[in-house]
């Protein structure tokens, strides 16, 4: 755990990402959000369950924002997700909804995020109990995967990771 971490705990038990949000991976993610490219979310799913120990009860999208979703035509957590769910055999289930349009998180500087998404999902009964997994494609601050866990842990999921493709790492401080 980072020394943030150690001084303000996620609501995520533990976060597994299969990359560094780095060349080339950045672009093929960029690929696949924006450019369509469907068939990199097997790719995706292969390399992020080679980083999973063990299985949760349950595997959830991350949800998009609606009007992303009309504008892409897709959920690419959701497409993760889906080939994702059939290499590990776990099932998947729309556990959150997105109950409140944000703007992008990628639009925002870092300090303005969390409170861009507080509020923005909620969790579904079908949670109760459950060790779950929040699927999506980039963790950059944590913001989104944090507000969505919330969400899951107010639904009454017993454990909660959060499962990306590629984590940005956090800035370095400058040193003297």
């Amino acid at each position: 755990m980072c020394g943030a971490c150690l001084r303000k705990p996620p609501p995520f038990d533990a976060t597994r990402a299969a990359f560094v949000y780095a060349y080339p991976v950045d672009r093929l993610i960029h690929a696949l959000k924006y450019g369509a490219r469907l068939a990199y979310a097997e790719f995706f799913a292969g390399a992020l369950a080679a980083r999973i120990g063990s299985s949760p009860d349950i595997l959830v999208a991350l949800p998009l924002a609606a009007s992303r979703q009309r504008q892409r035509g897709f959920n690419q957590a959701r497409e993760i997700v889906r080939q994702l769910a059939r290499i590990v055999h776990v099932p998947v289930a729309a556990g959150l909804t997105r109950i409140r349009d944000t703007p992008a998180q990628a639009s925002l500087p870092w300090h303005l995020r969390a409170k861009n998404v507080a509020g923005a999902f909620a969790g579904s009964p079908v949670l109760a109990g459950k060790r779950i997994a929040i699927v999506d494609d980039v963790m950059t601050t944590g913001a989104t995967l944090a507000a969505a866990a919330s969400a899951a842990r107010r639904a009454g999921a017993g454990s909660v990771e959060a499962w990306v493709v590629a984590r940005t790492l956090p800035p370095v401080a400058k040193r003297n």
